[in-house]
């Protein structure tokens, strides 16, 4: 639908958009000239109604505007969907501090609700966002600022919004005279964004980065833990996973020595996921089933969810289809609310594969639609995305 002079636009997305062009110091004259040759011009009087929250821009404007401004598509797509989300649930953090607000968006990051975490953060943002840019602004209000981006930046990695927060982790790391603690914690971020969206050299070159600071500056136990796990993470990713197991086994015990149960649980399963990949179907099941026993009930959803659908991988491999039906849809129960869309993908896809085993021609459909629908969604890499797309080019044909 075309969005016209009367259509109410969104005051915080135009704020963005107007960062952008300010940042490349474009004047929005510049803007109308260089967008001469797109499917659509966009012209300075309706880019100053979009910047205002008076309009909405199509998307060959949408288009036009990321080439001029620099920036992925799919970053400004996906900061135009957390727009809306906060316009829809507006969050008021008048008179709280920033301690108990924060203290409220840990506990939904624990529970594995990342998207409420990511509203009161933003919340916060808003409260800090001068700070960033003033060059008078306090450190510790500055600091606070940078420190919340990274936050937020944590959980959109975890909602699968990855151009956006490593546009985040880039904002940062260009912000000059921060502390080389921040700088090494956005770098890690940048390279956890980074591997999701298959870009597997820059997010080892980052890591070594990581590494080579870390042993400079002496820095935390925990952001050693955290690079041999995403290190693990993208060997298990590239068809290592005998590898990815030994870094795995090392995070597990680093995380153990410094008291950190969850990330020591996430290891676990990644241990699990490790030895499925490696041929080892009972040693896997055993490690996924021990991860969900020690799981406390109403917390850490994403890995209750993500041990589960590995456990129906595991079972529809066996040729136990009820066993992985099972697995899926406890899984799904959990990915569908929170908006996990590539835990909710692969579930699908099995359920899938399992309902055209069966001849369930419903089934099949059902889960068909959902699989149409988030394959959009998702900018990580997963086998059964290839799978799907080979299987439906195929029907088309």
């Amino acid at each position: 639908m075309e969005h016209n002079e009367q259509t109410h636009g969104s005051e915080a997305f135009g704020a963005y958009l107007k960062k952008l062009r300010e940042g490349r110091r474009l004047s929005l004259d510049a803007v109308e000239e260089l967008s001469t040759g797109f499917p659509e011009k966009v012209t300075k009087s309706h880019l100053s109604r979009i910047e205002n929250g008076l309009a909405l821009p199509t998307f060959p404007r949408l288009m036009a505007m990321s080439h001029i401004y620099g920036t992925p598509i799919a970053s400004m797509a996906e900061r135009y969907e957390i727009e809306l989300r906060r316009e829809m649930k507006p969050i008021d953090v008048g008179g709280k501090s920033l301690e108990d607000v924060l203290k409220d968006a840990e506990s939904y990051v624990y529970s594995g609700d990342f998207n409420d975490a990511l509203l009161l953060i933003w919340a916060l943002l808003d409260r800090h966002q001068s700070a960033i840019a003033s060059a008078t602004a306090d450190d510790v209000d500055r600091l606070a600022a940078l420190d919340l981006r990274l936050r937020a930046a944590i959980c959109l990695i975890k909602l699968g919004r990855c151009e956006s927060a490593k546009a985040m982790c880039e904002d940062v790391l260009g912000t000059a005279d921060i502390p080389e603690r921040m700088r090494l914690r956005a770098l890690f971020l940048y390279a956890s964004a980074s591997h999701r969206l298959q870009r597997y050299t820059v997010a080892l070159l980052a890591l070594d980065e990581c590494d080579r600071c870390s042993s400079k500056l002496g820095a935390s136990d925990r952001l050693r833990a955290d690079v041999l796990s995403l290190r693990g993470v993208i060997q298990e990713m590239t068809g290592r996973p005998a590898d990815a197991l030994q870094a795995y086994e090392r995070a597990r015990q680093a995380y153990a020595d410094i008291g950190e149960e969850y990330e020591r649980l996430n290891m676990e399963a990644g241990i699990g996921s490790a030895l499925m990949e490696s041929g080892r179907p009972k040693e896997a099941r055993a490690a996924l089933e021990g991860v969900l026993r020690r799981i406390e009930h109403g917390h850490h959803e994403r890995l209750r969810a993500v041990t589960l659908s590995n456990l129906a991988v595991l079972s529809y491999r066996a040729g136990a289809l009820d066993e992985a039906e099972g697995f899926a849809i406890k899984s799904n129960l959990i990915a569908r609310p929170r908006e996990y869309a590539a835990i909710l993908f692969r579930n699908c896809f099995y359920l899938w594969q399992i309902a055209k085993s069966r001849g369930d021609v419903a089934a099949v459909k059902l889960n068909e639609r959902t699989l149409m629908t988030v394959l959009g969604r998702i900018e990580e890499f997963l086998p059964e995305m290839a799978e799907f797309r080979a299987a439906t080019n195929r029907s088309e044909a």
